[in-house]
């Protein structure tokens, strides 16, 4: 395989932790590019950073585990060197399987893993996790309905899936394994990046949510300083596939505000009957109400049997995606924020996008992509489930407002 440009690979389990990580790069100059198609990644490309969508958060941990084995290696053998495992903030998904199969696939003894992200309220104190405050295991991502956390312990959670060494960083120690480090400041962070990225070691290996990457070394030679301008429909359209509590508050927030606001019919979703004809009468119905700043389409209502349903996220992302795509040929004019990973992945995919661009990061979690559809450059807006503030949909309609 041909060498290409690109100096760091970055690993997320789905497409709004890969937008993530990739602005954190993009806003210091890098060219990043964004791949969703994992059978395309090593083609060539001028990127400095290539982050790679794997969707491997709702998987058996077996088959994440191959996943990510397989695009190490073949990362190493398209002369990237430099490669960063972007987990969750909530350390949902795979993360002891995936972890592992960065480790054995460089053949490396350390990984360093720094899964806090004090800016956010993420952080980590004697080996156990915190979301604002709360250990992991009593957070909202413990409730979360797809994919719970069970463990606080960041060791006791890898090794549901791994046996691999897990070690807590301990200054001067000849550490192996997994190395899990303490963070519970941003200037604590800002101090372990220095640490982790002056040597010159053979393969550059880390992990952890978008965090770090903030504090990242720029990969570019020559750092683009240049901003581009883009210009958005001053109204927003929320298309929400989240059951984050988070989520939930933001979007009664903005329906208080004023939003015009309705739910999918999540009970057909889930059983998979929910028709085309029924999604394109459901857009028409959506369209000729929908006449405020901010208008919503949710998840969020009683999901029906769950148990007849082999896979809740897939189904959510499915039927999101054609619900977005009839929008579109409905002639929605307004600006798309999509919300949560895997509806912005089913987005994508109904609409045949396998590359996307980071442009800017609106607020934090919170990022503006672009990408190519029928030879034109389109724009959208994406969050987390977890992240952002409980007013945050009417502050970015107010950015809209002010153009």
């Amino acid at each position: 395989m041909t060498s290409i440009h690109t100096k760091l690979l970055i690993l997320a389990d789905d497409l709004t932790g890969a937008l993530d990580s990739g602005v954190q790069l993009s806003r210091k100059g890098d060219k990043v590019l964004i791949r969703t198609d994992i059978h395309h990644v090593f083609e060539n490309t001028d990127a400095d950073v290539l982050v790679v969508d794997t969707e491997t958060r709702h998987i058996p941990a077996e088959d994440a585990y191959r996943i990510v084995y397989d695009l190490v290696k073949g990362a190493l053998a398209a002369g990237i060197n430099r490669i960063y495992k972007k987990t969750d903030s909530g350390l949902r998904g795979n993360v002891g399987a995936e972890l592992t199969a960065v480790l054995d696939a460089t053949g490396e003894k350390r990984l360093a893993f720094v899964p806090a992200w004090p800016k956010m309220n993420r952080t980590t104190k004697n080996g156990i996790h915190y979301v604002n405050g709360v250990p992991l295991a009593e957070s909202i991502f413990a409730s979360d309905v797809i994919d719970p956390v069970t463990e606080s312990s960041i060791d006791k959670l890898i090794h549901l899936q791994s046996d691999m060494e897990v070690t807590l960083h301990k200054d001067g120690q000849n550490e192996q394994g997994i190395v899990v480090y303490d963070c519970t400041s941003d200037e604590e962070l800002t101090k372990i990046c220095g640490e982790l990225f002056t040597g010159d070691e053979k393969y550059q290996l880390a992990a952890g949510c978008a965090g770090l990457l903030e504090k990242y070394p720029t990969q570019a030679e020559t750092c683009r300083t240049e901003k581009e301008e883009v210009k958005l429909g001053r109204e927003l359209l929320v298309l929400s596939g989240s059951m984050n509590d988070v989520t939930r508050k933001q979007l009664e927030n903005a329906e208080r505000n004023g939003a015009y606001r309705v739910h999918v019919p999540m009970p057909k979703i889930i059983s998979g009957t929910w028709t085309q004809a029924e999604i394109d009468q459901f857009t028409e119905d959506f369209l000729k109400q929908a006449d405020t700043p901010v208008a919503v389409i949710d998840t969020m209502t009683d999901l029906g049997d769950i148990s007849q349903c082999r896979n809740p996220a897939e189904a959510i992302a499915c039927y999101m995606g054609r619900t977005a795509k009839s929008l579109i040929e409905h002639g929605m004019d307004k600006t798309f924020m999509i919300i949560g990973g895997d509806t912005l992945q089913g987005f994508i995919r109904e609409l045949g996008i396998t590359a996307l661009e980071p442009v800017r990061e609106m607020a934090p979690g919170i990022v503006l992509a672009k990408y190519r559809h029928n030879d034109k450059i389109h724009y959208l807006i994406t969050k987390s489930g977890g992240f952002g503030t409980e007013d945050q949909l009417t502050e970015i309609q107010e950015k809209l407002q002010e153009g």
